[in-house]
């Protein structure tokens, strides 16, 4: 943790906003660590506040994790649905769109990608915000899918298995960026967004048996 976090994290409770400076807390120990090394004692270490006060918002470490996994796919809704309105009402192209902005989500914030689908939060259903809004992300990408279907340009009819390679596929290609495992073609950075754009066609021409999008276009609005 450097010297600024944790001036922004004491900030933060000082001004009587301890849950987020204990959530922001967290997100960085995750990013130094990973989630499965969290401890409470060290979270309120790092916000400068007593371990006893953590307990005001979070009675555990599995609290902790369902708030940020919550946190985390609220966020992701709210991405894939802003992406999907600037397109026009063209679903292939929404589809797209939303897939991008889901691999810019996993790349820009691996901590809650790691959280949200690892196996630290024993029963979900003891969550029900977590469920809620898990839900929330998965029926933007199903209710796209089934927009597809309503045109009559997706060659496959099963829109659960649609909406599964679609999940897949982006969710992998986030995972894969995010942990530096695809190699630049460049000396610069990887370009995910591009790369997304790429990948994720293939999925669209796939569906709808040809290429009728626009990439190129929907990767300047991004």
């Amino acid at each position: 943790m450097t010297m600024k976090t944790g001036t922004r994290a004491r900030r933060a409770y000082h001004h009587g906003d301890l849950k987020n400076a204990l959530l922001n807390a967290a997100l960085e120990k995750i990013a130094a660590h990973g989630a499965r090394a969290l401890s409470l004692r060290e979270v309120a270490r790092a916000t400068g506040v007593s371990h006893a006060s953590t307990y005001r918002h979070f009675p555990n470490k599995e609290h902790l994790l369902a708030t940020i996994a919550e946190q985390g796919f609220r966020t992701l809704a709210e991405a894939m649905r802003a992406a999907a309105k600037q397109c026009g009402g063209d679903p292939l192209a929404m589809l797209l769109a939303t897939g991008v902005a889901y691999v810019d989500f996993g790349v820009s914030r691996p901590q809650h990608l790691q959280v949200m689908f690892g196996d630290l939060i024993a029963n979900r259903d003891h969550y029900p915000g977590l469920v809620a809004a898990s839900r929330e992300a998965y029926e933007v990408l199903e209710s796209l899918v089934r927009k597809v279907q309503k045109t009559g340009r997706a060659r496959v009819q099963s829109e659960r298995i649609v909406a599964l390679a679609a999940w897949a596929q982006v969710h992998g290609l986030a995972l894969l960026i995010a942990s530096g495992q695809i190699p630049s073609e460049s000396a610069d950075r990887i370009d995910h967004r591009a790369l997304a754009v790429s990948v994720i066609s293939l999925l669209r021409d796939g569906l709808s048996g040809g290429s009728d999008a626009r990439p190129t276009r929907i990767r300047q609005r991004l």
